[in-house]
């Protein structure tokens, strides 16, 4: 079964007592108890940036549905604890971070286990990028990513975002660099190296 999601890197937060009024605000609404079924799978520091920009903090929400994902911005009680950062429409000067919603299949989490919170700008080469992320598949206990239907917040356009588990926080901050996940990024021919085939930003989260 589909479900919504929203995958959010969190680059810089600018004003944290605006922010951080603003997420506690939120907390209640992202339970899955509302018509949205929003519920917060993951948030909290990147523990590291795996490759790409910096970012501070890396969200996953699930939702009923995309289009729940895309309609619960605007949603009353929620552009209420968006206006604690002033704003609604632009809340820059309080945090930089981007919000992308994609329809995937429905990611189960654990207690213990590690995420890749992931956000592609830019794939330059299609057919090797694919290759790889086929190849790939078989290193992660679960997967939720497509292309991004829409997005809430950022100032760079994301084109495909993903949440991808492994079996603990650790295996994620060290498998990118591991013979076997070289093998997975040797199959689209990014062995050495990933700038030529995709620009991306992997952030490793602990469930």
């Amino acid at each position: 079964m589909k479900k919504g999601y929203w995958i959010n890197h969190v680059l810089e937060v600018k004003d944290q007592t605006k922010f951080f009024a603003y997420a506690d605000a939120s907390k209640p609404l992202f339970q899955g108890d509302n018509k949205y079924g929003a519920q917060l799978k993951a948030f909290g520091p990147v523990s590291a940036t795996i490759i790409g920009e910096n970012v501070q903090f890396a969200a996953l929400v699930e939702f009923d549905s995309v289009q729940a994902a895309m309609d619960f911005w605007d949603d009353p009680a929620y552009v209420a604890a968006r206006s604690l950062m002033g704003s609604t429409d632009d809340e820059s000067a309080v945090v930089d971070r981007r919000i992308c919603c994609i329809e995937a299949d429905r990611l189960s989490l654990s207690p213990g286990q590690g995420i890749w919170i992931n956000h592609v700008h830019e794939i330059i080469d299609e057919a090797a990028f694919f290759a790889y992320a086929n190849a790939s598949m078989t290193h992660f206990t679960g997967a939720s990513f497509g292309p991004v239907v829409h997005q809430h917040a950022g100032q760079q356009q994301i084109q495909l975002a993903a949440a991808l588990a492994f079996d603990s926080a650790q295996t994620a901050l060290d498998i990118y660099h591991t013979p076997a996940y070289g093998r997975a990024r040797a199959a689209g021919g990014m062995a050495d190296g990933e700038a030529h085939v995709v620009k991306r930003t992997i952030c490793a989260l602990g469930a």
